[in-house]
């Protein structure tokens, strides 16, 4: 049993609210910034990760990660974009999401965050970047791979065993773009 007993049915529904209406108003204001920017620039089509159906692995019992994810409204954000900027004529593409900011964008392999600062990215031949910046390539290099479809050099490198897939996927990353 609970140290607090039993909550009632509308336990901090105006607090709930209130975090509700500020994360909306957050991706109204992040879309169109977006949005604006692409239409600055000159882009014909965005690109976005597929998070649907995407659950956060990480977090001690007890910690809060799991509800930060599902409080950060990324499907209300993808359709605002994809709304906002299909209206100025572009184009939204959803890529894969698996491995784009676990992977360097050079091939090196697996990346390994920082302790300190997560959002440095040590790649295995030691070079330094930013993991977003690294992530974002990726992802660009999966929508690139996805529209031009390379042809692939050497077939006969089968995968032995019970899978009807004759060659191993790639993992889209921009090393494979520049080969």
């Amino acid at each position: 049993m609970s140290k607090t007993g039993k909550l009632c049915h509308r336990f901090c529904q105006s607090i709930y609210r209130k975090a509700h209406n500020i994360n909306r108003q957050i991706c109204q204001l992040v879309s169109r910034q977006l949005v604006n920017w692409a239409a600055e620039h000159g882009a014909y089509v965005i690109v976005l990760e597929n998070l649907k159906g995407w659950r956060p692995k990480g977090g001690k019992r007890g910690s809060s990660l799991r509800q930060r994810f599902h409080g950060w409204m990324k499907s209300r954000l993808a359709q605002l974009i994809t709304e906002k900027f299909e209206e100025l004529g572009g184009k939204v593409e959803f890529v894969f999401a698996r491995g784009t900011s676990s992977n360097a964008f050079d091939g090196s392999g697996a990346v390994k965050r920082s302790k300190s600062n997560y959002a440095l990215a040590t790649f295995r031949t030691l070079k330094q970047y930013n993991a977003d910046l690294s992530a974002s390539y990726n992802i660009a290099a999966r929508y690139w791979l996805k529209t031009i479809k390379p042809t692939r050099r050497n077939r006969s490198g089968s995968v032995p065993g019970g899978s009807s897939r004759t060659e191993p996927r790639i993992p889209g990353l921009l090393c494979h773009l520049w080969s």
